[in-house]
């Protein structure tokens, strides 16, 4: 992708240990190995080379064309996908990660004993972590918040993708700009390709480029995420893309 100063970022790269080649076109490999060196200097993995090419034919339909905007996407991706490890939200909470994370409308205190991992236990079950995700993105917040209307809707349209598309509304609607019926087939966008398209059309559709450009990392994590979650760790990734960019 054309980019200010992208040999300079591909040198800043090479020199961390990655192999790319420095010749000015920031392309697939570029941005897989800026997605290792963003969750904090990682190799680059089979995932992160797919979603690095789909990044390179995706970031210009959604205006990511310029080094900062480039750096808060992938900082803000990066939190999403645990350092573009994973592209579904897992739900495998302490019993503290989840009384930290959601709040008391979201999840009562003896639900969060109930159902959080407790120290030194091994990870929890796929039935403790779907009663999780149906507490937590059901009730009236999944309602008003994510179109979640029918039971098992918090599991079933759980995050996704490098945006981590969440709830029935936004897979449904989502779908419908990438011509696929997501929400009878949500796990499609756990494919890297579909999963970074997907992270793309809501990043255009939400105007993130304005925050981006406005380095207002405050403003855009509320356009993604519906918050604060994670706010220092999204603090941390944007500081290393930057080192790398900018």
């Amino acid at each position: 992708m054309p980019m200010e100063n992208a040999k300079r970022a591909q040198q800043r790269l090479i020199d961390k240990g990655y192999a790319i080649v420095a010749d000015g076109g920031f392309g697939a490999k570029s941005i897989a190995a800026l997605m290792g060196y963003v969750a904090n200097g990682a190799p680059v993995t089979p995932l992160r080379t797919s979603l690095g090419e789909a990044a390179a034919k995706y970031f210009a339909g959604a205006d990511i064309t310029t080094a900062l905007r480039l750096a808060h996407a992938l900082a803000q991706q990066s939190v999403e996908t645990g350092g573009f490890a994973r592209l579904v939200e897992g739900f495998n909470y302490s019993q503290d990660g989840l009384r930290g994370t959601f709040g008391v409308k979201r999840i009562s205190d003896a639900d969060c004993k109930r159902l959080g991992r407790k120290t030194g236990a091994p990870a929890l079950s796929r039935a403790a972590q779907e009663e999780i995700a149906n507490i937590v993105y059901g009730g009236e917040f999944g309602l008003k918040k994510l179109g979640n209307d029918k039971p098992g809707d918090g599991w079933k349209f759980r995050g996704r993708g490098a945006k981590q598309i969440t709830g029935r509304f936004n897979y449904t609607e989502i779908g419908k700009k990438m011509a696929l019926d997501l929400a009878a087939t949500p796990e499609l966008l756990e494919n890297p390709d579909l999963g970074m398209r997907a992270a793309c059309i809501f990043w255009k559709d939400k105007n993130c480029r304005q925050f981006a450009d406005a380095d207002d990392i405050d403003k855009l994590t509320l356009a993604i995420n519906g918050g604060d979650n994670g706010i220092e760790d999204r603090r941390k990734a944007l500081t290393r893309a930057k080192s790398i960019l900018l």
